[in-house]
């Protein structure tokens, strides 16, 4: 027996001893790999499956967009019809000035104005010196930071406006213009009133 033909032999005996090992353990024997045929026909045996698997999906889903479009048209009615520029910016303005506050009547105002003074003769009426002296001293202190500032800002414009005036016309625009406080603040009329007294 030659060398490679002991080696050959010998190899048989450990894999029949392998064997016999499995068996009693109750294993099964090693798989015997496919061909390569096989596993190519396999792979593209499920290659198939897969492709017709998502092809089902497709037409399932595009079965249900179509019932929910159906659906969403009866539900929504007919199609509303398209507004032209001009209807569009009526709507939103119309919107806009919905949820605006609309200005007091003037009888909303004497009501406020005279519930005001019952509350402030009220409060002057429980006040004490201490409280009156605080009061004043606040008052002042507002008077001389925030008002006469403000007035005298105002004075300023006016006289701006009134120098650059060159026709009766025009200085009349400008005393509408300053006169209408409902554009500006009550500190305008307060300021005219300054202009006339001060010359």
């Amino acid at each position: 027996m030659t060398e490679e033909e002991l080696r050959e032999h010998k190899r048989s005996l450990q894999q029949k001893a392998y064997r016999k090992k499995q068996d009693a353990a109750g294993k099964a024997p090693r798989k015997v790999l496919a061909t390569e045929e096989v596993r190519r026909a396999a792979h593209a045996a499920r290659q198939k499956k897969w492709f017709y698997r998502k092809k089902q999906d497709r037409e399932w889903l595009d079965q249900w967009d179509a019932y929910h479009r159906v659906r969403y048209r009866k539900l929504a009615g007919p199609p509303t019809p398209r507004l032209t520029e001009e209807e569009r910016k009526a709507r939103q303005k119309a919107y806009r000035e919905s949820y605006v506050r609309p200005e007091p009547t003037a009888a909303q105002k004497a009501k406020w104005s005279e519930r005001a003074q019952e509350r402030w003769a009220a409060y002057y009426a429980n006040e004490t010196p201490e409280q009156r002296a605080l009061r004043l001293a606040a008052k002042a202190f507002y008077r001389e930071t925030e008002v006469q500032p403000k007035v005298r800002e105002i004075v300023e414009h006016i006289k701006h406006h009134f120098a650059k005036a060159t026709s009766e016309v025009m200085r009349q625009d400008a005393a509408d213009e300053w006169a209408d406080t409902g554009l500006s603040c009550w500190l305008t009329s307060k300021a005219l009133w300054y202009r006339e007294v001060l010359g």
